[in-house]
């Protein structure tokens, strides 16, 4: 994918159209709604993640949990799964039960591991970049990933959305991959649509441009407030939407800096909404981080000193479609 993430992921939409009958929109093949289910007042739903991540540099834990190995005679044990540990300095560990074993790994294909046991047993690993599943002697092993932040919206008309403020449940799915398990109570009996927001955590990069401002403006979009901290700026934006991932790219353009003190950088804002046409009205925080500029300055005038941000919304004729920040060494 061209650009960064925003600090919401994705968002998908819920459609509830009767008691027992729901409806999930997918925002692609990677991050989508996998599974669902309405019983008694309670929503349960399984997300697909589209997180990057190296799957040769990640902890997996086994999808299968086994009977933990325990002295006989204790009451409920309980499970454990296997882990796995590929390290970037081409070693291993592989946990089982109560030992462990390590040893050595190469890279045979795009997505085949060699992996050779310390002892000398060699053992083969795959991966499915779609599912993000490993196989590897014989089990299957998912990411075992930190659980993001999430929010999860409700409305009746796809403009207005009410935070629902109490999760029954967030946790990590070990049954279709790098998935997040979701559980809230539904709100009212009816028709109504639910958002679901995760924050990644990712950061947008500002490119160094000096590409005319109209080839900037792709999709619209309302650019509401601006704000940084240090080398972090957060804008808050509106746009239509609420059925696909919507992306966003920053430039800089012109690349050099206007002539007056303090000195000025204009920003520009690139909107994909990737053909989504529903009509609701989506809220999102981009977080952009402005290491760039501040580098581009430096390259120009050989020190640090204030910069004042313009940073442009979609209809930059309107009144207050400029939101301006200084940053200060």
């Amino acid at each position: 994918m061209a650009s960064s993430k925003i600090l919401s992921s994705f968002v998908t939409s819920l459609f509830i159209v009767a008691l027992n009958q729901m409806v999930a929109g997918a925002s692609q093949v990677e991050t989508r709604v996998v599974r669902t289910s309405l019983s008694e007042g309670i929503i349960d739903l399984s997300v697909r993640l589209s997180f990057p991540f190296d799957w040769t540099d990640e902890s997996y834990l086994s999808k299968k949990e086994f009977a933990t190995d325990t002295p006989p005679g204790i009451p409920n044990p309980g499970t454990t799964r296997h882990q796995l540990q590929w390290n970037s300095d081409g070693t291993f560990e592989w946990f089982q039960f109560d030992y462990i074993q390590a040893g050595t790994y190469r890279i045979i294909g795009e997505y085949t591991i060699e992996a050779q046991l310390f002892g000398g047993q060699v053992l083969l690993g795959s991966f499915d970049p779609v599912l993000k599943v490993l196989r590897f002697d014989g089990l299957d092993y998912v990411a075992d990933f930190s659980i993001p932040d999430v929010i999860v919206e409700v409305s009746e008309n796809l403009s207005e959305w009410t935070k629902i403020e109490q999760l029954e449940e967030i946790s990590q799915d070990f049954t279709e991959g790098h998935t997040l398990s979701l559980r809230f109570k539904r709100r009212k009996v009816g028709s109504e649509y639910y958002r679901v927001r995760i924050n990644g955590g990712a950061t947008l990069p500002v490119k160094i441009s000096n590409d005319e401002p109209e080839s900037f403006q792709l999709d619209p979009f309302i650019l509401e407030e601006a704000s940084l901290d240090d080398c972090v700026l957060t804008l808050d934006v509106n746009y239509g939407g609420g059925c696909k991932e919507h992306e966003f790219e920053v430039f800089m353009s012109p690349s050099v800096f206007g002539e007056s003190f303090p000195t000025q950088a204009n920003l520009w804002l690139k909107h994909n909404s990737n053909g989504d046409f529903c009509r609701g009205l989506v809220s999102d925080k981009l977080v952009i981080d402005i290491t760039a500029v501040i580098e581009q300055y430096r390259a120009q005038h050989g020190r640090d000193d204030e910069i004042v941000l313009n940073v442009y919304g979609y209809f930059s004729d309107k009144p207050d479609a400029v939101k301006v920040v200084k940053y200060s060494p």
